[in-house]
């Protein structure tokens, strides 16, 4: 006869999970790790935060920079561990908890003044200029034209003040836009806060329709390079950013908006040109010609009015560096410092183009060609890296995400740098910066091989 189910000791069984016996302890299933899991992200997802809100009270980060840094490395552990406990939680509102820990994060950074980079101030400057109907490509900050908009606080705080701006037309509106209702540090970070906010949730949904974990999204959301660099100095990256993903993630399902989103985004800054080989690979020919159309007229307006004397951006592109490790042997292979630069984008646009072709996945190829760029760039400000780390919840990189925290000593180590806003970290720095990402890179490297040759003995 059929044995009958769910009757007697049978059914007792079936409810009674093996090692709850009488002195056994009960064994955990997966709902429980999720749930204890779910826990410690909420615990170290508070400790971030906390540590961040002791950051922002700081009066200034650049004359305690020791204060600073030990923070930052609190954070970072906070952090770090979150990223080694994703495997073993599943909490049932992982994206809840992911996008509130990183609001509250960028929150209480927002009355940090910035002090490792002048840079914000110099938004709220171009967007003072451009809201007054001048033209900032031809007036730097000290011709006499402007002289009714300069002022005691704002003004001696303007990097370069000889040269005219050098960013793209939408940055330019972007600032605008928020001098018209605010001309003020405080606005500037807030509406980089909000981007930056706007491209969680779009990583968070990206996460989803690639079928990853939202947990992943931590590797950008939580990272307190990304929040010092953002939130706390007010570096506009985000606004470019959050183009730069919509585009990615929209290229297969609406390759024209795709296409549109990626003009936006080289329009605020170049960095997302990157992604256009990738993208142009396995875009129908509609998508391609928006594109090349929209992209190529865009930056040809750009390049002829940043024309000039006193282009901020030929200043950028002929005489900059900073923090740069291949470039330095680069720059002493090819003596001439425009060769070099010419070398360094050659480099480039051919990694770009063989990861594009090598590549079905124009996100995952994008991500070599961001980091390949920083590698390679003559100027890696810290808050550069935040391009690479947009990418990392596709397949969180541990050398990487070390990286991000060895890049904060660019800054200066624990004592303030007497040179101020033009320290240049040491080569023997910036060989511990970069060295120790590379040797966990080699270290994991090695582990894999041992790995893989013990299972092919086996």
């Amino acid at each position: 006869m059929p044995e009958r189910r769910g009757s007697g000791s049978g059914e007792r069984e079936a409810r009674e999970p093996r090692g709850t016996a009488a002195g056994a302890a009960p064994v955990a299933g997966p709902g429980d790790r999720g749930r204890h899991g779910g826990l410690e992200l909420m615990v170290l997802g508070t400790g971030l935060v906390f540590t961040l809100t002791l950051m922002g009270r700081l009066e200034s980060w650049s004359l305690g920079l020791g204060r600073f840094q030990a923070l930052y490395a609190a954070a970072f552990a906070c952090f770090a561990l979150a990223m080694l406990r994703l495997r073993s939680a599943s909490p049932a509102r992982a994206a809840w908890l992911v996008f509130a820990v990183a609001a509250a994060a960028r929150l209480a950074l927002l009355p940090a003044p910035p002090s490792l980079s002048d840079d914000v101030y110099r938004y709220v400057w171009e967007g003072k200029v451009a809201a007054a109907g001048l033209d900032p490509y031809h007036l730097s900050p000290r011709d006499p034209a402007l002289a009714a908009l300069r002022d005691a606080s704002l003004y001696p705080r303007i990097n370069h003040p000889e040269l005219a701006t050098l960013y793209p037309p939408l940055a330019l509106a972007g600032f605008a836009l928020v001098a018209r209702l605010s001309p003020t540090v405080t606005a500037i970070k807030l509406w980089v806060i909000l981007h930056d906010l706007a491209l969680v949730l779009l990583l968070l949904a990206w996460a989803r329709s690639r079928g990853l974990s939202p947990l992943g999204v931590i590797a950008y959301a939580w990272n307190p390079l990304v929040l010092v660099e953002y939130a706390g100095s007010g570096h506009s990256d985000p606004t470019a950013l959050v183009w730069l993903i919509a585009a990615l993630m929209w290229a297969g399902r609406r390759p024209v908006a795709a296409a549109l989103a990626l003009t936006v985004g080289v329009l605020v800054k170049l960095a997302p040109l990157v992604a256009l080989p990738a993208l142009l690979r396995g875009w129908p020919w509609r998508a391609r010609l928006v594109a090349l159309a929209a992209t190529g007229l865009g930056l040809g307006g750009f390049v002829a009015l940043t024309r000039g004397a006193d282009s901020g951006l030929t200043a950028y592109a002929r005489t900059w560096a900073n923090n740069e490790l291949a470039f330095h042997y680069l720059s002493r292979l090819v003596p001439d410092p425009l060769a070099a630069r010419g070398w360094a984008l050659a480099l480039l646009v051919l990694a770009v183009v063989a990861a594009a072709w090598g590549r079905p996945d124009a996100a995952r190829a994008t991500r070599v060609g961001m980091r390949l760029g920083f590698v390679l760039t003559p100027v890696a400000h810290p808050w550069y890296l935040g391009w690479a780390m947009a990418l990392e919840p596709l397949a969180p990189s541990a050398p990487w995400l070390l990286l991000s925290f060895t890049a904060i000593l660019s800054y200066g180590v624990l004592v303030p740098p007497a040179q101020g806003g033009a320290y240049h970290l040491s080569l023997a720095g910036r060989w511990c910066e970069y060295g120790a990402p590379l040797a966990l890179a080699l270290g994991l490297a090695w582990a894999a091989r041992r790995r893989a040759a013990a299972v092919t003995r086996a």
